[in-house]
C-alpha cells in the first residue's frame, strides 16, 4: 500500500508536541463509491477513519472534513501557523440541501470575506 498522498504537521501547544494528519490516495471502493482513509497521530491514540463519497475528489473533501471534526475537540491546543485554534482546515459549506442552499451560503463567505478585506485596508496617504 503507498503512502500518505497529503500530510499537514500541527503543533499541539504549549508542549510543542508534533501532531501528524495523513491522507491516504482515495481508492474505489465496492460499488459505485471511493473511500479515503485518513490517520491522526500524536494526541494519545492513533485517530484513524475512512469516508465514502461519489468519486475520488468527493471522498478526499468527506475526509478532510472528518479531519477537522476529530481535531474540534483540541482545537484551541492545536496551531498550525502559530495561532492558537488555527489548523488550516476551514469548514467547508455543505451541499445536502441542494446546489441553491449552497450557493447561498457561499455567498454569504464571500460578502463578509469582502466586507473584512475592506475594514483592515489601510487609508492611503494623501
Amino acid at each position: 500500500m503507498a503512502g500518505p498522498i497529503a500530510a499537514r504537521k500541527l503543533t499541539l501547544v504549549p508542549s510543542g508536541r508534533p501532531v501528524l494528519v495523513e491522507l491516504d490516495a482515495p481508492r474505489e471502493g465496492r460499488g459505485t463509491t471511493w473511500e479515503c482513509v485518513y490517520h491522526i497521530r500524536g494526541l494519545g491514540r492513533v485517530r484513524a477513519g475512512r469516508t465514502r463519497g461519489q468519486d475520488s475528489l468527493h471522498a478526499l473533501q468527506l475526509a478532510l472534513d472528518a479531519v477537522r471534526r476529530e481535531l474540534e475537540p483540541f482545537g484551541a491546543r492545536l496551531t498550525w501557523t502559530g495561532e492558537a485554534g488555527e489548523v488550516g482546515l476551514p469548514a467547508s459549506v455543505p451541499d445536502y440541501f441542494g446546489g441553491t442552499f449552497r450557493r447561498r451560503l457561499e455567498g454569504l463567505v464571500r460578502l463578509e470575506t469582502e466586507r473584512e478585506a475592506r475594514r483592515l485596508q489601510v487609508p492611503k496617504k494623501q
